[in-house]
């Protein structure tokens, strides 16, 4: 670790602190973010810095959100731990970040059971639509899921601009109840993709955010670069049929079944996008794009086409593209 520095810290605290001032759920992203910070200060500026953000983060979560204290709090207490502490084997910190972001997912679920009911999926949908209809900008808001396809209007109903402007009862409740609908249909997924894509999310920050400040002050990382990433040949089989998830999914009626399938089908698109990421990556390096625009590219296509990185990193788990892999490690699908 380099010599512990005030720059950090302060720099998290500040953030910490608009986020605050911005409202409950511009924190509540920046409590998402938490981990990652962590793991850069437990290098930068050790225990104190750790120590600093999570008495930060515990008071301004007091003011904004009482309500969710009893999961922000271990949150950051544990990203802290997880950060500092020494540990033998260099996988077990991946693995603790992402049983930590499962906890705290089960968490949010079972306080959101508690305060809207079970099963939670209608719960979330009416406080939603609740929450559009008591808003400033109820007729924005609704007009805009008009136009993506998430509320519906009968034929006898009438459109037109004056209808949206002045939004008549009738119009107004057709609307509420089929954007209810249509987010009842789309929260599994939602749920289910979450937390798989923000688990992996917050495992590779907090495992190359750290590195790469190693490298910047000539210290070795203790992973390699992402660009030399990939899924062993022991987990790509296994990886690969979790892709039945979503033929599960399609087959099941609902409960645990759909769930699973749904599970299954984002693991297997998070784990082979990230593998077409660090191909892509790599590729950029070869050709001599420099590390921040080969950091930009990945981020815009894994959002905008994120099918593509999936393709490529199917292609690379089965050609072993890169030739990274040791010749009895080699892919057979």
């Amino acid at each position: 670790m380099q010599k512990p520095t005030w720059t950090g810290p302060a720099v998290v605290a500040a953030l910490l602190v608009f986020a605050a001032l911005q409202g409950a759920p511009v924190l509540m992203l920046a409590l998402a973010a938490v981990p990652p910070a962590m793991a850069v200060l437990a290098y930068t500026s050790g225990w104190t810095g750790v120590l600093i953000t999570f008495i930060t983060t515990g008071a301004l979560v007091a003011w904004r959100m009482p309500e969710m204290l009893l999961i922000a709090l271990p949150w950051c207490a544990l990203s802290g731990v997880i950060a500092c502490v020494p540990l033998k084997r260099k996988m077990i910190r991946p693995l603790l970040w992402g049983l930590l972001c499962m906890g705290a997912w089960a968490g949010i679920i079972a306080l959101l059971s508690v305060r809207l009911g079970w099963p939670l999926i209608p719960g979330l949908a009416q406080a939603f639509v609740d929450w559009v209809n008591t808003s400033p900008q109820r007729n924005t808001i609704l007009l805009n899921t008009y136009s993506m396809g998430l509320s519906r209007l009968d034929a006898q109903s009438g459109l037109n601009s004056l209808a949206f402007v002045l939004m008549p009862d009738q119009i107004r409740l057709q609307l509420l109840y089929s954007l209810r609908v249509s987010v009842e249909e789309l929260l599994p997924s939602g749920l289910c993709e979450g937390l798989v894509y923000h688990t992996a999310l917050t495992v590779i920050l907090c495992t190359a955010l750290p590195d790469w400040r190693r490298r910047r002050s000539g210290e070795a990382g203790v992973f390699p670069p992402m660009e030399q990433w990939y899924i062993p040949r022991g987990l790509g089989l296994a990886v690969s049929l979790l892709g039945l998830g979503w033929l599960v999914a399609y087959m099941s009626s609902g409960g645990v079944g759909l769930y699973m399938g749904l599970l299954c089908a984002a693991v297997f698109k998070a784990a082979y996008l990230l593998q077409g990421v660090c191909l892509l990556m790599w590729l950029e390096k070869r050709i001599g794009i420099r590390s921040v625009m080969r950091n930009i590219w990945a981020v815009v296509l894994s959002l905008l086409a994120p099918v593509i990185p999936i393709i490529m990193g199917i292609v690379d788990q089965r050609r072993d593209a890169r030739h990274l892999r040791p010749d009895e490690e080699v892919e057979t699908l």
